[in-house]
């Protein structure tokens, strides 16, 4: 195994725990519905007021899925690089002594 090779993997683990944990920070600052909202005096602004304060909350929620599932996809990036280097080593080891082939 290359100590070069194992700080990418540190990285990319540390990435990934990182994106997790700032996704829940992200979807903590805002509650998961909705506030309730003040009456305007007009019914047309009341309709335009919700309407952006629900797109706002749904762009929220959506960046803070998205940070969680960038942190899942460094994760995925990770596991498989793992995978590929014990891969390599067992056949590197088999490589080198044939008898282990099986």
């Amino acid at each position: 195994m290359s100590d070069g090779f194992q700080v990418v993997m540190s990285d990319l683990q540390e990435a990934a725990t990182t994106f997790h944990a700032e996704a829940k920070t992200f979807l903590g600052i805002m509650p998961d519905a909705c506030p309730a909202l003040p009456d305007g005096g007009s019914g047309a602004f009341n309709e335009s007021l919700s309407a952006v304060v629900d797109a706002a909350c749904l762009l929220h929620l959506q960046i803070g899925g998205d940070m969680d599932d960038n942190g899942s996809k460094l994760q995925t990036a990770h596991d498989r690089y793992q995978h590929t280097e014990e891969s390599l080593a067992t056949l590197s080891q088999q490589i080198s002594d044939p008898d282990q082939i099986r």
